[in-house]
């Protein structure tokens, strides 16, 4: 008796499962849409890049041809370009080709006759919606892999390999501090063309504030990897031996015991697209530590999730707009309308996070607030649609 009930248990287990995996497989509707969808996308990202590159060469030639740039500089250049314009373009893209896909199917009357024979619209769009969220997904991961790496080489690419700030002495700076948890660091000068720090103040404190030892050096330069680091002359070291007095002892040389190589004294503040979500993270939690404001790094970071989603938004507004040709005959009014209301997601995301940076919204909020208002008018257009 026990049996057969985990035989008819296991039978309906199976049913259901069975069942459940094919209300998950695409139909053949699900793939003629997507095939048509995507087909149009390759095509848009294909222009968008195109474009992009074209504007940017052209803006670039004149400071190519002044500092004699190399062919290969000028192509790694570019070609490094593509993965931060990929993400950036990829919600136009797709907003663009759900416009032009489905409106064309509209316009030849084929979602009409999909909708006669009992499909209705929440079934249409559920396709595309999977598609926006899988490429809001791979938008994600390429955000935290290629892109932060690509667009710090492209970087150092124009501002190390091409204008040469470096060697010309351009990233040389003077009078700065920084602070390595107890440590503080006054740095008299930096010298970009020899590595070299100049008048160098070390201080040393306990929890409670008290100087525990302070280092004084005439430079350091730099030792060409970190296994070698940095490398003081004329150090004097002073450590506390009484409430007024100090213990000082002079070294012809020592070691400077710190993480950042030359780079790091001309690169201290890091711009979002090249830094991954751990990476932001990791860099706001320095610049707390360091006392420095954080609030529009803050939303930069939040916005790094809520941005990739905007590829699954942008389809229930779109589909929404391509669907008019099915009543009208004409696409001009609905793809101005999608790419109109495409177009002002940007403005307001850049908006809000504009008054989250400036602290007039909270941080969760600046970075959501436009996918919200494009999702809330999307839901409600597909709601409308469906019983049109």
């Amino acid at each position: 008796m026990r049996e057969l009930r985990l035989s008819v248990m296991l039978k309906v287990f199976t049913r259901s499962l069975r069942r459940f995996a094919l209300r998950l497989s695409p139909t053949v509707i699900d793939r003629y849409i997507l095939r048509q969808f995507f087909s149009v996308l390759m095509l848009c990202l294909f222009a968008a890049v195109s474009l992009f590159l074209v504007f940017e060469l052209f803006e670039r030639m004149r400071v190519f041809v002044e500092n004699q740039s190399t062919l290969w500089q000028a192509v790694e250049y570019l070609g490094l370009k593509i993965p931060l314009i990929i993400q950036l373009m990829t919600p136009v893209s797709v907003l663009v080709a759900v416009l032009i896909s489905i409106g064309r199917l509209s316009q030849l009357s084929e979602i009409t006759a999909m909708r006669a024979c009992g499909a209705s619209v929440f079934s249409l769009v559920r396709p595309l919606l999977i598609a926006g969220f899988v490429v809001s997904v791979l938008m994600f991961v390429m955000g935290e892999t290629l892109v932060p790496w690509a667009t710090q080489r492209v970087e150092e690419i124009y501002h190390l390999d091409i204008k040469k700030k470096d060697i010309k002495g351009r990233f040389s700076k003077a009078n700065f501090w920084y602070r390595d948890k107890n440590k503080f660091y006054s740095i008299g000068f930096y010298n970009s063309r020899t590595s070299t720090l100049e008048g160098i103040s070390l201080f040393k404190i306990d929890d409670h504030f008290r100087l525990q030892k302070r280092i004084v050096a005439s430079s350091a330069s730099w030792g060409g990897s970190p296994l070698i680091g940095w490398s003081m002359k004329d150090v004097a070291e002073a450590v506390p031996s009484g409430k007024s007095d100090f213990s000082v002892t002079t070294f012809r040389e020592l070691p400077l015991v710190i993480k950042e190589k030359p780079r790091d004294f001309y690169n201290l503040e890091r711009s979002p697209e090249t830094l991954s979500y751990t990476e932001l993270r990791q860099y706001i939690a320095k610049l707390s530590g360091d006392g420095v404001p954080v609030t529009r790094y803050l939303v930069d970071l939040a916005a790094k999730v809520s941005f990739p989603l905007v590829n699954l938004i942008v389809v229930l507004v779109a589909f929404s707009f391509a669907l008019i040709p099915a009543r009208s005959g004409n696409m001009s009014l609905s793809f101005v309308a999608g790419v109109s209301t495409g177009f002002g997601y940007y403005v307001v995301h850049a908006i809000s996070t504009s008054l989250g940076s400036a602290e007039l919204l909270p941080v969760t909020l600046s970075a959501w607030s436009a996918n919200i208002l494009l999702g809330t008018i999307g839901g409600y257009l597909i709601a409308r649609a469906e019983y049109r």
